[in-house]
């Protein structure tokens, strides 16, 4: 009876020391996303958590010569603020850029960054809203570099279920259940189409561990995703710190030259409304309480960064038009600024 007794406790011992083993390495906070193929272009290691990508930190990123510190970036609050350059906005061009930011009472943000010089200006660019589909630049982005990085394949492939079905933006979701598309489909939909099931299915295989120390190695102190948000909030400042690296990332061959061409060509762009005749890189995003657009402006003699985000106070129409007024009155602006430069 004794070395039953003593065989039963063992037993209970061993049991409760694997218990013990298995909550300490179950990270039940996060939804882990699904395993990663193996394959001859996936580090071994990667099986059974989020991949990790390198990415430089704002300390590295400082040294480099074509680096903007739009992380430290001061501005004043409520006022158009104008930082990095001895330019003055013409006094015409800035009444009229106030009187759109003053006739619009529902709320809205900008900034406007040199990617030339660093010149920028902007108003309010702290100010959080919720992303909408902007999100999705970001984490293409994040899903390049882990394919730049060798970590995750264009050539994968992932099925459209139940679970991902999102009434929203996208043609994903008109497809029927075990329906298998490539990333490499799911990151042109989610991009040009601004297709929301997309989005959620590359969500669900890539996770957003590595998405968020992505954005914490960059100093974007929003975006960040979670249990409780799966689409997150920006404010200018952190979009604007985004679109810097997909620019700096569009200028190497492969995946970051792939993604450049990509947000070139999204079907939302609010940009071209305005200057039809100049590329422009964009991202938009809309929802019953935002409307934003997000991208870089491919002037030949000096590209630059635009973010503009809006509230909608109830009125989608309004904000949609308040985002085009609003870049209609900062284009002038750029081409006063290539005058002063003598360009």
């Amino acid at each position: 009876m004794r070395k039953k007794a003593l065989v039963g406790v063992s037993i209970l011992l061993v049991l409760s020391v694997l218990l013990l083993i298995i909550r300490l390495t179950d990270n039940s906070s996060y939804a882990l996303p699904d395993n990663i193929t193996n394959g001859e272009n996936y580090d071994q290691e990667q099986d059974t958590q989020d991949p990790q990508i390198e990415v430089k930190t704002k300390e590295e990123a400082k040294k480099e010569s074509d680096y903007i510190d739009l992380v430290s970036l001061e501005t004043t609050d409520g006022v158009v603020d104008l930082r990095g350059s001895e330019f003055s906005i013409p006094q015409n061009l800035l009444d009229d850029l106030n009187n759109t930011i003053n006739s619009y009472t529902a709320g809205s943000s900008f900034i406007v960054v040199s990617l030339n010089d660093g010149m920028s200006f902007g108003y309010n660019i702290d100010q959080a809203y919720a992303s909408g589909s902007t999100i999705k630049v970001s984490y293409a982005l994040y899903i390049y570099k882990l394919i730049d990085a060798k970590k995750a394949s264009l050539d994968d492939k992932i099925a459209y279920e139940a679970k991902f079905y999102n009434k929203g933006t996208g043609i994903v979701k008109n497809s029927a259940y075990g329906t298998e598309y490539s990333v490499k489909d799911l990151l042109y939909y989610m991009i040009h189409e601004s297709d929301n099931s997309a989005y959620l299915m590359l969500l669900n295989k890539y996770g957003w561990d590595g998405f968020n120390q992505m954005l914490d190695d960059l100093g974007a102190t929003e975006l960040h995703l979670g249990n409780i948000s799966r689409w997150g909030k920006l404010s200018c400042r952190s979009s604007a710190i985004i679109w810097q690296e997909i620019y700096r990332f569009g200028k190497e061959e492969g995946a970051g030259a792939e993604l450049f061409d990509l947000v070139l060509n999204a079907k939302y762009n609010y940009f071209k409304e305005i200057l039809p005749d100049v590329p422009s890189a964009s991202k938009s995003g809309f929802t019953e309480t935002v409307v934003h657009d997000t991208g870089i402006i491919m002037d030949e003699q000096n590209p630059y960064i635009v973010i503009i985000l809006s509230n909608t106070n109830g009125s989608m129409n309004s904000a949609y038009n308040h985002v085009k007024n609003m870049f209609s009155k900062i284009a002038p602006i750029m081409q006063a600024y290539n005058e002063y430069l003598g360009k």
